[in-house]
């Protein structure tokens, strides 16, 4: 998803603790600890570290994410990305050099 069409970003120098809510679209390129819920798509960047158990309808993870996921449509990890934790998805997209370590349930 390119930046153009991302309703929101939270930048590198950005922390973040807590519950995040959001209806669209968010990309993450800095830190995240606790729960995320969204209808829309997230986007973890190169640069984002998410530690938080998250259900979205979409997630592409390119940098590092530890928790449980539920995504409603799909999840892709690209080669950058690591994900440690379980997730739930019917459509799962794993690039080669990517790190996956946890339960999958499609």
């Amino acid at each position: 998803m390119s930046e153009e069409k991302v309703d929101t970003i939270i930048g590198e120098d950005i922390i973040f603790k807590g519950t995040l809510k959001f209806q669209n679209s968010l990309r993450l390129k800095g830190q995240m600890r606790g729960t995320i819920e969204s209808n829309g798509a997230l986007i973890v960047d190169e640069t984002g570290q998410v530690d938080a158990d998250i259900t979205v309808s979409s997630l592409a993870v390119n940098g590092t994410l530890r928790g449980n996921v539920e995504a409603r449509e799909k999840i892709d990890i690209g080669k950058t990305g690591s994900i440690v934790g379980d997730i739930k998805t019917p459509l799962l997209n794993i690039e080669s050099g990517a790190k996956f370590s946890g339960n999958c349930l499609m």
